[in-house]
Protein backbone atom coordinates (compact mmCIF):
# COMPACT_ATOMS: atom_id res chain seq x y z
CA UNK A 1 0.00 0.00 0.00
CA UNK A 2 1.55 3.00 -0.92
CA UNK A 3 1.51 5.94 1.64
CA UNK A 4 1.06 9.77 0.36
CA UNK A 5 3.16 11.84 1.35
CA UNK A 6 2.42 14.70 3.67
CA UNK A 7 3.12 18.73 2.62
CA UNK A 8 5.47 20.32 4.45
CA UNK A 9 4.05 22.82 6.69
CA UNK A 10 5.42 26.26 6.41
CA UNK A 11 4.38 29.25 8.98
CA UNK A 12 5.25 32.76 7.32
CA UNK A 13 5.07 36.19 9.51
CA UNK A 14 4.80 39.34 7.48
CA UNK A 15 3.67 42.77 9.28
CA UNK A 16 1.25 43.44 6.76
CA UNK A 17 -1.22 40.91 4.59
CA UNK A 18 -4.36 40.65 2.75
CA UNK A 19 -7.19 41.59 2.59
CA UNK A 20 -4.84 44.53 3.72
CA UNK A 21 -2.87 46.36 0.56
CA UNK A 22 -1.52 49.80 1.68
CA UNK A 23 1.81 47.70 2.89
CA UNK A 24 2.67 47.37 -1.23
CA UNK A 25 4.56 45.31 -2.52
CA UNK A 26 5.83 42.59 0.16
CA UNK A 27 1.98 41.81 0.46
CA UNK A 28 1.61 40.81 -3.10
CA UNK A 29 5.00 38.95 -3.30
CA UNK A 30 3.45 37.01 -0.38
CA UNK A 31 0.48 36.10 -1.57
CA UNK A 32 1.62 35.43 -5.13
CA UNK A 33 3.86 32.60 -3.58
CA UNK A 34 0.95 31.21 -2.18
CA UNK A 35 -0.68 31.32 -4.77
CA UNK A 36 1.66 29.37 -6.72
CA UNK A 37 2.54 26.44 -4.64
CA UNK A 38 -0.35 25.85 -2.04
CA UNK A 39 -1.24 22.64 -3.75
CA UNK A 40 3.22 21.95 -3.41
CA UNK A 41 2.66 22.94 0.48
CA UNK A 42 0.79 23.96 3.26
CA UNK A 43 1.50 27.46 4.62
CA UNK A 44 0.19 29.55 7.44
CA UNK A 45 0.49 33.15 7.82
CA UNK A 46 0.74 35.43 10.80
CA UNK A 47 0.34 38.93 10.79
CA UNK A 48 -1.22 41.90 12.01
CA UNK A 49 -5.37 42.44 12.33
CA UNK A 50 -5.07 46.02 10.51
CA UNK A 51 -3.80 47.67 7.59
CA UNK A 52 -0.73 49.54 7.65
CA UNK A 53 -1.00 52.94 8.79
CA UNK A 54 -4.78 51.84 10.12
CA UNK A 55 -6.08 51.09 13.44
CA UNK A 56 -9.28 49.68 12.72
CA UNK A 57 -8.92 45.90 12.39
CA UNK A 58 -10.11 44.66 9.30
CA UNK A 59 -14.03 43.49 9.19
CA UNK A 60 -14.78 39.99 8.30
CA UNK A 61 -12.35 38.40 10.29
CA UNK A 62 -11.43 36.98 13.68
CA UNK A 63 -8.78 39.13 15.58
CA UNK A 64 -6.33 36.69 17.70
CA UNK A 65 -7.59 33.60 15.81
CA UNK A 66 -7.23 31.53 12.84
CA UNK A 67 -9.34 32.28 9.64
CA UNK A 68 -9.89 30.74 6.14
CA UNK A 69 -10.09 33.60 3.53
CA UNK A 70 -12.06 33.14 0.83
CA UNK A 71 -9.84 31.80 -1.14
CA UNK A 72 -8.09 29.03 1.53
CA UNK A 73 -5.58 30.86 3.10
CA UNK A 74 -5.01 30.39 6.27
CA UNK A 75 -4.42 33.61 8.37
CA UNK A 76 -3.62 34.29 12.04
CA UNK A 77 -4.43 38.21 12.59
CA UNK A 78 -3.15 39.54 15.79
CA UNK A 79 -4.40 42.44 17.00
CA UNK A 80 -2.88 45.38 18.80
CA UNK A 81 -3.36 44.59 22.41
CA UNK A 82 -1.94 41.18 22.14
CA UNK A 83 0.81 41.51 19.76
CA UNK A 84 3.64 41.16 22.08
CA UNK A 85 7.07 38.22 22.94
CA UNK A 86 4.30 35.69 24.86
CA UNK A 87 2.05 35.66 21.53
CA UNK A 88 4.78 34.99 19.11
CA UNK A 89 6.05 32.11 21.29
CA UNK A 90 3.03 30.54 21.87
CA UNK A 91 2.05 30.29 18.48
CA UNK A 92 4.77 28.71 17.47
CA UNK A 93 4.87 26.51 20.24
CA UNK A 94 0.82 25.28 19.20
CA UNK A 95 1.90 23.76 15.92
CA UNK A 96 4.98 22.14 14.45
CA UNK A 97 6.13 23.75 11.35
CA UNK A 98 9.22 22.22 8.65
CA UNK A 99 9.80 25.33 7.64
CA UNK A 100 9.51 29.28 8.64
CA UNK A 101 9.57 32.74 6.55
CA UNK A 102 10.11 35.34 7.62
CA UNK A 103 9.40 39.32 5.79
CA UNK A 104 11.55 42.24 5.98
CA UNK A 105 14.88 43.00 8.87
CA UNK A 106 14.03 44.98 10.63
CA UNK A 107 9.91 44.20 12.15
CA UNK A 108 10.14 43.57 15.71
CA UNK A 109 7.54 41.74 15.87
CA UNK A 110 7.52 39.67 13.17
CA UNK A 111 11.26 38.89 12.40
CA UNK A 112 13.33 39.43 15.73
CA UNK A 113 10.86 37.54 18.13
CA UNK A 114 9.81 34.72 16.15
CA UNK A 115 13.86 34.46 15.58
CA UNK A 116 14.70 34.54 19.26
CA UNK A 117 11.81 32.38 19.97
CA UNK A 118 12.81 29.86 17.09
CA UNK A 119 16.62 30.33 18.32
CA UNK A 120 15.36 29.42 22.20
CA UNK A 121 13.48 26.42 20.59
CA UNK A 122 16.42 24.63 18.66
CA UNK A 123 13.96 24.63 15.68
CA UNK A 124 14.90 22.16 13.48
CA UNK A 125 13.45 23.43 10.42
CA UNK A 126 14.03 26.01 7.39
CA UNK A 127 14.03 29.56 8.98
CA UNK A 128 14.12 31.61 5.67
CA UNK A 129 14.65 35.29 5.61
CA UNK A 130 13.26 37.37 2.88
CA UNK A 131 15.13 40.76 2.43
CA UNK A 132 12.55 42.37 0.45
CA UNK A 133 15.34 45.46 -0.62
CA UNK A 134 15.76 46.10 2.89
CA UNK A 135 19.63 45.54 3.05
CA UNK A 136 19.82 47.69 -0.36
CA UNK A 137 22.78 50.50 0.26
CA UNK A 138 19.60 53.51 -0.75
CA UNK A 139 17.87 51.58 1.88
CA UNK A 140 20.20 51.71 4.76
CA UNK A 141 21.42 55.17 4.17
CA UNK A 142 17.60 55.65 5.74
CA UNK A 143 17.82 55.99 9.21
CA UNK A 144 21.88 54.59 8.75
CA UNK A 145 22.87 54.57 12.44
CA UNK A 146 19.86 52.57 14.10
CA UNK A 147 19.95 50.05 11.28
CA UNK A 148 23.70 49.93 11.56
CA UNK A 149 23.90 49.40 15.51
CA UNK A 150 21.07 46.49 14.74
CA UNK A 151 23.11 44.51 12.35
CA UNK A 152 26.42 44.86 14.36
CA UNK A 153 24.31 43.40 17.25
CA UNK A 154 23.03 40.99 15.24
CA UNK A 155 26.01 39.63 13.68
CA UNK A 156 27.41 39.62 17.22
CA UNK A 157 24.50 37.63 19.06
CA UNK A 158 24.39 35.34 15.56
CA UNK A 159 21.67 36.08 14.62
CA UNK A 160 21.57 34.90 11.40
CA UNK A 161 23.28 31.87 11.97
CA UNK A 162 21.53 28.96 10.39
CA UNK A 163 19.39 31.83 8.07
CA UNK A 164 18.44 31.43 4.80
CA UNK A 165 18.27 34.63 2.76
CA UNK A 166 15.81 34.96 0.53
CA UNK A 167 17.00 36.86 -2.64
CA UNK A 168 15.02 37.99 -5.37
CA UNK A 169 18.55 38.54 -7.82
CA UNK A 170 21.81 38.86 -7.98
CA UNK A 171 22.27 42.23 -7.06
CA UNK A 172 20.42 42.06 -4.02
CA UNK A 173 22.40 38.49 -2.99
CA UNK A 174 24.85 40.90 -3.19
CA UNK A 175 23.81 43.52 -1.07
CA UNK A 176 23.06 40.73 1.61
CA UNK A 177 26.28 39.50 1.54
CA UNK A 178 27.96 43.31 1.90
CA UNK A 179 25.37 43.38 5.08
CA UNK A 180 25.33 40.23 6.67
CA UNK A 181 28.51 38.81 5.81
CA UNK A 182 30.20 36.94 2.96
CA UNK A 183 29.54 33.47 4.27
CA UNK A 184 25.81 34.42 4.52
CA UNK A 185 23.45 31.39 2.74
CA UNK A 186 21.41 33.08 0.07
CA UNK A 187 18.72 31.67 -2.45
CA UNK A 188 17.92 33.87 -5.63
CA UNK A 189 14.49 33.36 -6.16
CA UNK A 190 12.55 36.13 -8.70
CA UNK A 191 8.97 37.10 -7.30
CA UNK A 192 6.66 35.33 -8.87
CA UNK A 193 3.89 36.92 -10.89
CA UNK A 194 -0.17 37.41 -10.19
CA UNK A 195 -2.02 34.62 -11.29
CA UNK A 196 -4.74 36.89 -12.60
CA UNK A 197 -7.89 34.66 -12.97
CA UNK A 198 -9.85 37.17 -15.58
CA UNK A 199 -8.66 39.02 -18.95
CA UNK A 200 -9.75 42.27 -18.99
CA UNK A 201 -10.24 43.79 -22.45
CA UNK A 202 -7.94 46.69 -22.71
CA UNK A 203 -10.11 50.31 -23.21
CA UNK A 204 -9.42 51.97 -26.43
CA UNK A 205 -7.09 54.63 -26.98
CA UNK A 206 -8.52 57.64 -29.08
CA UNK A 207 -6.05 59.97 -30.32
CA UNK A 208 -5.41 63.30 -28.89
CA UNK A 209 -6.25 61.96 -25.10
CA UNK A 210 -4.24 60.29 -22.12
CA UNK A 211 -5.57 58.49 -19.11
CA UNK A 212 -2.77 58.54 -16.72
CA UNK A 213 -2.48 56.07 -13.79
CA UNK A 214 -0.04 55.90 -10.48
CA UNK A 215 -0.63 52.98 -8.42
CA UNK A 216 1.99 54.36 -5.60
CA UNK A 217 2.07 55.36 -1.68
CA UNK A 218 2.63 59.14 -1.46
CA UNK A 219 5.73 59.28 -0.25
CA UNK A 220 9.49 60.11 -1.45
CA UNK A 221 10.84 56.99 -2.71
CA UNK A 222 7.97 56.46 -4.89
CA UNK A 223 8.83 60.24 -6.74
CA UNK A 224 5.13 61.60 -6.15
CA UNK A 225 6.65 65.12 -5.85
CA UNK A 226 8.80 64.18 -9.18
CA UNK A 227 5.96 62.86 -11.11
CA UNK A 228 3.55 66.02 -10.53
CA UNK A 229 6.57 68.44 -11.69
CA UNK A 230 6.68 66.23 -14.71
CA UNK A 231 2.95 66.63 -15.48
CA UNK A 232 3.35 70.51 -14.78
CA UNK A 233 5.62 70.50 -17.98
CA UNK A 234 3.28 68.82 -20.11
CA UNK A 235 1.28 70.90 -22.87
CA UNK A 236 -1.17 68.54 -24.03
CA UNK A 237 -4.49 68.18 -22.10
CA UNK A 238 -4.56 64.56 -20.54
CA UNK A 239 -5.97 63.32 -16.51
CA UNK A 240 -4.05 61.59 -14.60
CA UNK A 241 -5.47 59.54 -11.54
CA UNK A 242 -2.95 58.53 -8.42
CA UNK A 243 -3.76 55.64 -6.37
CA UNK A 244 -1.68 55.65 -2.94
CA UNK A 245 -2.18 56.12 1.31
CA UNK A 246 -0.31 58.94 2.27
CA UNK A 247 3.31 57.54 3.78
CA UNK A 248 4.14 61.16 4.78
CA UNK A 249 1.72 63.86 5.75
CA UNK A 250 4.98 66.74 5.23
CA UNK A 251 5.84 64.90 1.96
CA UNK A 252 1.72 64.61 0.75
CA UNK A 253 1.37 68.70 1.91
CA UNK A 254 4.20 69.44 -0.53
CA UNK A 255 2.69 67.08 -3.41
CA UNK A 256 -0.64 69.18 -2.80
CA UNK A 257 0.81 72.08 -2.97
CA UNK A 258 2.65 71.48 -6.39
CA UNK A 259 -0.67 69.53 -7.62
CA UNK A 260 -2.62 73.23 -6.98
CA UNK A 261 -0.24 74.49 -9.49
CA UNK A 262 -0.56 72.73 -12.32
CA UNK A 263 -1.75 73.83 -15.87
CA UNK A 264 -5.35 73.98 -16.62
CA UNK A 265 -4.44 71.12 -19.19
CA UNK A 266 -3.71 68.59 -16.50
CA UNK A 267 -6.54 67.30 -14.25
CA UNK A 268 -4.93 65.29 -11.66
CA UNK A 269 -6.82 63.16 -9.19
CA UNK A 270 -5.78 61.62 -5.85
CA UNK A 271 -8.06 58.67 -5.21
CA UNK A 272 -6.63 57.16 -2.22
CA UNK A 273 -5.83 53.40 -1.49
CA UNK A 274 -7.23 50.98 -4.00
CA UNK A 275 -8.39 47.44 -3.17
CA UNK A 276 -5.90 44.79 -4.27
CA UNK A 277 -8.96 42.94 -6.51
CA UNK A 278 -9.53 46.11 -8.33
CA UNK A 279 -6.05 46.76 -9.41
CA UNK A 280 -5.90 44.80 -12.50
CA UNK A 281 -9.08 45.79 -13.73
CA UNK A 282 -8.38 49.32 -12.81
CA UNK A 283 -5.16 49.29 -15.32
CA UNK A 284 -6.60 48.01 -18.10
CA UNK A 285 -9.15 51.17 -18.54
CA UNK A 286 -5.62 53.56 -18.75
CA UNK A 287 -3.03 54.02 -21.62
CA UNK A 288 0.07 54.24 -19.25
CA UNK A 289 1.04 53.99 -15.83
CA UNK A 290 3.48 56.31 -14.82
CA UNK A 291 5.85 55.94 -11.78
CA UNK A 292 8.72 57.78 -11.90
CA UNK A 293 10.46 55.78 -8.58
CA UNK A 294 13.54 56.12 -7.34
CA UNK A 295 14.27 52.58 -6.61
CA UNK A 296 11.86 49.62 -6.44
CA UNK A 297 13.00 45.98 -5.42
CA UNK A 298 10.61 44.55 -8.23
CA UNK A 299 7.78 46.60 -8.80
CA UNK A 300 4.80 44.09 -8.57
CA UNK A 301 2.36 47.28 -9.98
CA UNK A 302 4.80 47.38 -12.70
CA UNK A 303 4.31 43.81 -13.73
CA UNK A 304 0.66 44.09 -13.42
CA UNK A 305 -0.04 46.84 -15.65
CA UNK A 306 1.91 44.95 -18.61
CA UNK A 307 -0.46 41.98 -18.20
CA UNK A 308 -3.17 44.44 -18.29
CA UNK A 309 -1.86 45.49 -21.60
CA UNK A 310 -1.13 49.07 -19.77
CA UNK A 311 2.13 50.25 -20.80
CA UNK A 312 4.43 51.97 -18.28
CA UNK A 313 6.44 54.87 -17.88
CA UNK A 314 8.84 54.44 -15.24
CA UNK A 315 12.61 54.98 -14.21
CA UNK A 316 15.67 53.03 -14.60
CA UNK A 317 15.73 52.35 -10.91
CA UNK A 318 13.76 48.97 -11.24
CA UNK A 319 14.53 45.76 -12.53
CA UNK A 320 12.37 46.74 -15.28
CA UNK A 321 14.93 47.38 -18.05
CA UNK A 322 14.83 47.43 -22.11
CA UNK A 323 11.47 48.10 -22.45
CA UNK A 324 11.23 50.00 -25.49
CA UNK A 325 13.04 47.24 -27.20
CA UNK A 326 9.86 45.08 -26.66
CA UNK A 327 7.07 47.77 -27.04
CA UNK A 328 6.15 47.50 -23.49
CA UNK A 329 7.15 50.89 -22.47
CA UNK A 330 10.07 53.20 -21.34
CA UNK A 331 12.51 52.89 -18.69
CA UNK A 332 14.11 56.80 -18.53
CA UNK A 333 16.70 58.17 -16.13
CA UNK A 334 15.70 60.77 -13.70
CA UNK A 335 18.29 63.07 -14.39
CA UNK A 336 15.67 64.58 -17.63
CA UNK A 337 11.99 65.40 -16.62
CA UNK A 338 12.05 66.59 -20.05
CA UNK A 339 12.66 62.74 -21.37
CA UNK A 340 9.41 61.62 -19.20
CA UNK A 341 7.64 64.97 -20.89
CA UNK A 342 8.65 63.62 -24.35
CA UNK A 343 7.24 60.45 -23.97
CA UNK A 344 3.81 61.55 -22.53
CA UNK A 345 3.39 63.87 -25.30
CA UNK A 346 4.22 61.57 -28.21
CA UNK A 347 1.91 58.73 -26.28
CA UNK A 348 -0.89 61.34 -26.28
CA UNK A 349 -0.83 61.64 -30.27
CA UNK A 350 -1.33 58.02 -30.80
CA UNK A 351 -4.29 56.21 -32.47
CA UNK A 352 -5.98 52.89 -31.29
CA UNK A 353 -3.60 51.24 -33.81
CA UNK A 354 -0.51 52.69 -33.09
CA UNK A 355 -1.12 52.18 -29.32
CA UNK A 356 -2.43 48.79 -29.68
CA UNK A 357 1.58 47.76 -30.96
CA UNK A 358 2.72 49.14 -27.26
CA UNK A 359 -0.42 47.18 -25.59
CA UNK A 360 0.54 44.02 -27.02
CA UNK A 361 4.28 44.13 -26.38
CA UNK A 362 3.25 44.93 -22.73
CA UNK A 363 1.51 41.38 -22.36
CA UNK A 364 3.78 39.41 -24.65
CA UNK A 365 6.36 41.12 -22.20
CA UNK A 366 4.64 40.08 -19.31
CA UNK A 367 4.09 36.30 -20.35
CA UNK A 368 7.60 35.56 -21.01
CA UNK A 369 8.88 36.69 -17.53
CA UNK A 370 5.39 34.87 -15.78
CA UNK A 371 5.73 31.47 -18.38
CA UNK A 372 9.92 31.53 -16.80
CA UNK A 373 9.75 27.75 -15.76
CA UNK A 374 12.92 28.97 -13.53
CA UNK A 375 11.20 30.95 -11.58
CA UNK A 376 8.78 28.21 -10.20
CA UNK A 377 11.95 26.06 -9.97
CA UNK A 378 13.69 28.94 -7.78
CA UNK A 379 10.99 29.59 -5.71
CA UNK A 380 10.25 26.19 -4.64
CA UNK A 381 14.26 25.42 -3.51
CA UNK A 382 12.76 27.85 -1.14
CA UNK A 383 11.28 24.88 1.10
CA UNK A 384 11.86 21.89 -0.56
Amino acid sequence: MTSIKSKKKVLVFIDWFLPGNKAGGPIRSVANLIDHFDTEFDFSIITRDTDYTESKPYSGINSDAWNVLPDGKRVYYISAGQLNKNTIAQLLRDEKYDAVYLNGIWSQAFTAWPMKELKRSKFKGEVIVAARGMLAPSALAIKATKKKLYLHLAKWRNDFSNVIFHATDLKEASDIRNAIGDKTEILVAGNLPRMIAATFQHAAKKPKELRIISVARISPEKNTLYAIEVLSKVKIQLSADFYGPIYSEEYWLECKAAAEKLPANINLNFLGAIAADEISKSLANYDLLFMPTRGENFGHIILESLQSGTPVLISDQTPWKNLVKENAGWDLPLQSQDAFVKIIESIWGMNESEFRIWSEGAIRFSKQYASNEKLIVDNRKLFS
